[in-house]
C-alpha cells in the first residue's frame, strides 16, 4: 500500500491566529507539553493543537490524537505497535499538511517523532520543526545527532551537556533547564503539608510509584504492594501514598491498594512526593520528580521475561538507570533490576534507608547537587520564550505564571 501526503491550504476560522501542533507520545511528553502550553496560553492568539494526553488538555491543547498510551517498554512490544503507530504517523503528517501551522513541536518519543519529522521534511519541506526533548538528552555519551540539524528548525534541551553535544554539531539548540523544577520543590514544611492534604502525619510516610506503562505496573506493582507489609513489620504504623495512573482511571491494582487502610491512593505525583519521606518509584520522571523535591528514594525497575532477556544481551551505554544516578554519574540512590524488585528486598531498602541517618543525611546532599544541574526554576517560560522567538511574537509581561497542573482526585 502507498500513502500519499499531498499539502494543501488550510484556513484557520481567525486569520490572526497561529497554530502550534504539538507529537507526544508517552504520559512524561504530556507532561512536559502541558506545562509549556501553560506559559504558551499566555499569548491569545496562539491556537494549541496536536497529538496528546489528559494533561495536555487540562492545559488547554485541543489534541487531535490521544496518545498517552502510544509509548511501549521492550522490542516485544515495540513491535506490537509498530503498524499501528506507522498509521498513525501517517495521519499525523497528513494533517499537519493540510493544516500548515505555524510550528511543529515534537517532544520526546524519539523512535516516532524522528521519524515524522523526516516525513516531514520530505512531504512539507518549509514546515518550522522544534525538538524539545531531544531524543537521549539525558546521556552524558557523546552521540552524533547531527541529523537533527537537517530534521528540526530549533531544539531546546533539558540537560546542559546535551546542548553543548548538540550545539558542537551544528544544531541550533537552546539549554532552558528542567521543567521537572517548575512543578515541584521541597516543601518548606513537610508536615504542614500533609494536614494541608488530609494526609497521615507524625508516621513513616511511603510513596509506592510502580509506573506510568501498564506492563510496568503490572510487573512492578504486585512486589511493591507485598512489600507494604513486611516495612510495616519492621516500621510499625507506617502509612502509604500510592501513584494511580492515568489520572481518574484507577485499575485492578489501584483498587487493590484501596482495600488497605494504612494505603492512601493518590492520582498527583506533585502531591504524593511533597507528603512522603521517601518513595520506591520506577526508573523515570518519577526520580527527577522526588529528586526536585528532597525526597529520598529508591529506584526499582521490572519487565516481562522477554524483557529481561532484553536487559541482558543490551548494551545500553550506560552504567547507571535512575535519573540522579544518570546526571550526577555516580551511585546516589538504589537501583532495583529485574528479580532484585521482590518483597523482601524492597522491604529491606526501605528499612535500611530510614533507619540509617548516615546515609539518609548523604543521599540529601547528593540530591540537592542533582537539583543543581537541572537548572534554576522557570524551564517552562524560558522555553516558552523561544517558541515566542521562533514565531515573531512580542513579550508578554504576564509571562511569569507558575505552572499549576494539578490533578485532585484522591481516593479511589
Amino acid at each position: 500500500m502507498t500513502w500519499r501526503i499531498t499539502r494543501q491550504r488550510y484556513s484557520h476560522p481567525m486569520s490572526t491566529t497561529q497554530e502550534i501542533f504539538f507529537v507526544t507520545g508517552e504520559p512524561s511528553g504530556d507532561l512536559h507539553a502541558a506545562l509549556l502550553a501553560q506559559q504558551l496560553a499566555q499569548w491569545p492568539q496562539l491556537q494549541l493543537t496536536g497529538a496528546g494526553g489528559p494533561l495536555m488538555r487540562q492545559a488547554g491543547v485541543v489534541t487531535d490524537f490521544g496518545s498517552s498510551e502510544w509509548g511501549t517498554v521492550g522490542i516485544a512490544g515495540a513491535l506490537r505497535r509498530v503498524p499501528y503507530l506507522l498509521l498513525q504517523k501517517y495521519r499525523i503528517a497528513q494533517l499537519i499538511a493540510r493544516r500548515q501551522p505555524a510550528l511543529v513541536i515534537l517532544v520526546d518519543f524519539g523512535a516516532f517523532n524522528v521519524r515524522l519529522a523526516r516525513t516531514l521534511r520530505r512531504y512539507c519541506p518549509g514546515q518550522r520543526i522544534l525538538y524539545y526533548f531531544p531524543p537521549s538528552s539525558w546521556s552524558r555519551q557523546r552521540r552524533d545527532w547531527s541529523f537533527l540539524a537537517e530534521l528540526t528548525d530549533v531544539v531546546i534541551t533539558p540537560f546542559e551537556w546535551s546542548a553543548q553535544n548538540l550545539r558542537d554539531r551544528g544544531v541550533n539548540v537552546h539549554w532552558t533547564g528542567h521543567p521537572v523544577l517548575d512543578r515541584i520543590s521541597p516543601p518548606a514544611d513537610r508536615a504542614a503539608f500533609r494536614r494541608k492534604h488530609a494526609l497521615p502525619d507524625g508516621q513513616p510516610v511511603v510513596g509506592l510509584m510502580p509506573g506510568s506503562r501498564s506492563v510496568e505496573r503490572r510487573c512492578i506493582g504486585p512486589q511493591l504492594l507485598s512489600a507494604t507489609t513486611l516495612i510495616n513489620n519492621k516500621l510499625p504504623d507506617s502509612r502509604f501514598l500510592w501513584s494511580i495512573w492515568p489520572p481518574g482511571k484507577p485499575g485492578r491494582l489501584d483498587h487493590q491498594a484501596d482495600q488497605a487502610d494504612y494505603i492512601t491512593c493518590l492520582s498527583d505525583s506533585r502531591t504524593l512526593i511533597m507528603a512522603c519521606d521517601m518513595v520506591v518509584a520506577a526508573s523515570g520522571t518519577a526520580t527527577l520528580e522526588a529528586a526536585a523535591a528532597d525526597c529520598p528514594m529508591i529506584m526499582v525497575y521490572r519487565g516481562t521475561r522477554a524483557m529481561v532477556v532484553q536487559y541482558w544481551l543490551s548494551d545500553f551505554g550506560t552504567e547507571y538507570y535512575a535519573m540522579p544516578n544518570i546526571i550526577a554519574q555516580r551511585r546516589v540512590i538504589p537501583e532495583l533490576l529485574q528479580w532484585d524488585v521482590n518483597p523482601d528486598r524492597v522491604a529491606c531498602e526501605v528499612v535500611d534507608l530510614y533507619t540509617n541517618p548516615a546515609r539518609w543525611d548523604q543521599m540529601k546532599r547528593d540530591l540537592a547537587e542533582v537539583r543543581e544541574v537541572l537548572g534554576p526554576p522557570g524551564a517552562s517560560r524560558r522555553a516558552a520564550q523561544v517558541v515566542a522567538e521562533v514565531l515573531g511574537l512580542p513579550g508578554n509581561s504576564e509571562h511569569s505564571r507558575a505552572p499549576s497542573l494539578q490533578p485532585t482526585e484522591d481516593k479511589i
